[in-house]
């Protein structure tokens, strides 16, 4: 026994060396397996170290959040300390990171790395360059010489290039001597830059192209990703027929202080035109947009300021702006929520005179929605303001501006009841009292005044449906029965003439024109200055139809028809209002169906109709829309008076690179196409490029045009790459 022990003994002071295949020594978080079956693993059990040769993979802490595998050529492993020297087609994973090299010191405990020629990915981007070194504890990478990419191509599209790189994943890469490329091209230089990865902000957009406005033109934007809270892009653009014009865009977000964008543009015009004046615009025309906008639990704080140094800058410039939002407003306000009420504080002012404006130096709203009052049957909303109001018009009119103080406020109590379980009456009383201060302005001669009215009013509505479990229709696409909903309303108002009509007092909150029916209800009817005798009863019935597909209810079709009957109407008043029909067929998941419909009862004319087709088929291959929408502006059959256009809209797929986009417009009153363009899109992996066709007919300010534009645009970074790592 003595002499067993003693060669024990012996045998810890001598190297021995044996061969260890797939070894998985008990209670260690170490795991060793050989490649292949001529791999080569080697074990102290003195010193704990392991030598591998021909293929080794080790794994650390298997199946734990700590999980590290290591794949190599060959390898030496310190078990007691966790470094690892390995060389040879070395592949290191730890989470979703992986390094591959040619050579890695690594220690699994600590977590420290250090490769000499690398390259790595962590799912987001990829990097490549020499000497780095780093600490995946806390996830922060050193290295010299690097590539710095979003496209997992050999051969990227785009990439940055730069002397020294720190690079945190998830947070930050930040480069020092860097130089951008796209393809093999170098388009910047930085001498220090930070990239935040977390935000897919950084962006280039190059858009060169022809029209008969700007002639050549070139649109650059370069955006960059700031520090998380601040970012934004600079605008480069030239126009061979119209000149230079720059401008920074930036956006800011702090949590306690808000976000906001903030836009300056100047555009250095070689041919300015004429305003509605008739007066030369000059070279220099600008543009300055501001918005911010702070939420705070029920605390909301909003500004907006619009400038532009003439009335047509957007129109020649931004034309898709401009056609969202003809006047664009400035303002400032401040806004609170509690449980029933709104406070809100509202300043605005004219800040182009090219545009009218009702100032509102402030407006202070206080609001109260519909609720209870205590434990009584009756309910209550509210509705009170004052503030100093001037009215300025723009500088091509030959009114005067005027302003005055005015107060206003509004109450209105209802008494909710249902009978029989189905029908539901609600009769309402309210009323309103506004005083209008001595009028401010040339030429002005209304004084103070007060103005009282009363409302009365009583809606009439009943929700009736029925279950129809056999009702099958191949046409509407129903197949498990039906229920139909049908929704009769009547509400009825009535404003006895109040004491003082609209044109013995100051038009600040007036009637603006509107396609649909305008509010009968006093809360809801916010051209406060206009309010005059009313009479009248809203009408209305709506029929849904509703089925079960795809385990869930879908209104398959939607018929909603309305019209005014006007008890006393005015001298241009008839006693019927227009007919209305909003009608919405859902057929099909891949098919959706759209008609609104306005009809002059009196003069029996259809005053406006729209219809609509969209397909869009379960490959989500291709999309098309068709449709039609008509416009008579007076009660006419002139062919000037009306607006007839047929539209279609095309998106196709050729293939997983390219697509296809049209659209059309054309006027049946000119018999031509208005306005057609055409759009081809190519994914190219970091970008994306886009080919704009398009047509124009000639408008009041512009002939006809052409336009042809090539955009190309870097995607979004950091994205998802196409390949995958398993060792």
């Amino acid at each position: 026994m003595r002499k067993a022990l003693l060669i024990l003994a012996l045998a810890s002071k001598v190297h021995l060396g044996f061969n260890i295949m797939a070894q998985d020594l008990p209670a260690s978080p170490w795991k060793l397996e050989a490649l292949t079956g001529e791999g080569d693993i080697k074990y102290d059990l003195k010193s704990g170290e392991m030598r591998a040769t021909k293929g080794v993979r080790v794994t650390y802490k298997a199946g734990s959040p700590d999980e590290t595998v290591l794949t190599s050529n060959s390898a030496v492993l310190n078990q007691k300390s966790g470094l690892i020297n390995a060389t040879g087609n070395v592949f290191l994973r730890r989470d979703s990171v992986v390094w591959a090299a040619e050579r890695i010191e690594y220690n699994f405990r600590t977590k420290i790395i250090k490769a000499a020629q690398f390259s790595s990915s962590n799912l987001k981007f990829f990097i490549k360059g020499e000497n780095m070194s780093g600490n995946q504890t806390n996830d922060v990478y050193r290295a010299e010489n690097t590539v710095f990419t979003n496209d997992d191509y050999s051969d990227p599209d785009f990439y940055i290039k730069a002397k020294k790189i720190e690079v945190a994943p998830g947070e930050y890469a930040l480069f020092r001597g860097a130089t951008i490329y796209a393809g093999k091209v170098p388009i910047f230089y930085l001498p220090y830059y930070k990239r935040h990865l977390q935000k897919n902000s950084w962006n280039i957009h190059v858009s060169p192209g022809f029209n008969s406005e700007w002639g050549g033109f070139l649109r650059n934007s370069i955006r960059w990703p700031g520090n998380g809270a601040f970012g934004g892009e600079f605008n480069l653009d030239y126009r061979t027929e119209r000149g230079l014009g720059l401008g920074p865009s930036i956006e800011y977000e702090n949590p306690q202080w808000g976000k906001g964008l903030l836009k300056v543009y100047r555009a250095y015009d070689d041919v300015p035109l004429t305003d509605s004046r008739g007066i030369a615009l000059g070279r220099e025309r600008d543009l300055l947009q501001w918005s911010h906008r702070l939420k705070h639990d029920n605390l909301t704080v909003t500004g907006v300021l619009n400038y532009e140094s003439d009335e047509h800058m957007r129109r020649d410039f931004f034309q898709n702006q401009y056609q969202r939002n003809i006047q664009p407003s400035s303002y400032f306000e401040v806004s609170k929520n509690w449980s029933n009420y709104n406070l809100s504080v509202l300043m605005q002012a004219r800040v182009n005179e090219f545009y009218e404006t009702i100032q509102r130096t402030p407006d202070i709203k206080l609001s109260g929605t519909r609720h209870q009052l205590g434990n009584s049957q009756l309910y209550y909303d509210t509705e009170s303001s004052f503030g100093y109001f001037e009215r300025r018009y723009n500088y091509t009119s030959n009114h005067n501006a005027y302003g005055s103080f005015r107060a206003d406020t509004l109450h209105q109590v209802y008494l909710p009841k249902t009978y029989g379980g189905w029908l539901n009456v609600t009769p309402r009383l309210a009323t309103r009292f506004t005083h209008y201060g001595n009028s401010n302005g040339i030429e002005t001669t209304k004084n103070s005044s007060e103005r009282y009215m009363s409302h009365a009013g009583l809606e009439i509505s009943t929700k009736l449906s029925k279950m129809m479990p056999k009702f099958d229709s191949k046409l509407l696409g129903i197949t498990n029965g039906a229920r139909h909903i049908v929704q009769p309303s009547i509400n009825y108002a009535f404003i006895p003439k109040p004491n003082r009509v609209p044109n013995e007092i100051d038009q600040f909150d007036y009637e603006i024109t509107s396609p649909r029916l305008l509010p009968i209800e006093l809360p809801e009817y916010n051209a406060i200055d206009n309010i005059d005798t009313k009479n009248v009863v809203r009408m209305s019935l709506r029929n849904r139809l509703q089925t079960e597909r795809n385990d869930s209810v879908l209104d398959v079709a939607d018929w909603d028809i309305y019209t005014d009957w006007r008890l006393n109407p005015e001298p241009n008043q008839n006693t019927f209002a227009d007919a209305f029909s909003d009608t919405y067929l859902r057929p099909r998941d891949w098919l959706a169906l759209n008609s609104n419909l306005r009809y002059d009862v009196d003069n029996s004319i259809w005053r406006t109709y729209t219809h609509g087709i969209e397909v869009h088929p379960k490959t989500h291959r291709w999309s098309l829309n068709v449709g039609q929408y008509y416009y008579l502006a007076q009660p006419s059959t002139s062919r000037e008076d009306r607006t007839d256009v047929y539209y279609s809209g095309l998106n196709f797929n050729l293939n997983e690179n390219w697509s296809f986009t049209s659209r059309q417009y054309y006027d049946s009153k000119d018999g031509r196409l208005s306005r057609h363009n055409y759009m081809f899109q190519r994914d190219m992996r970091s970008w994306t490029f886009f080919m704009d066709l398009s047509f124009r007919k000639a408008n009041d300010r512009r002939g006809d045009g052409t336009s042809i534009s090539f955009n190309y645009s870097l995607k979004a970074s950091p994205r998802e790459p196409r390949i995958t790592y398993d060792p």
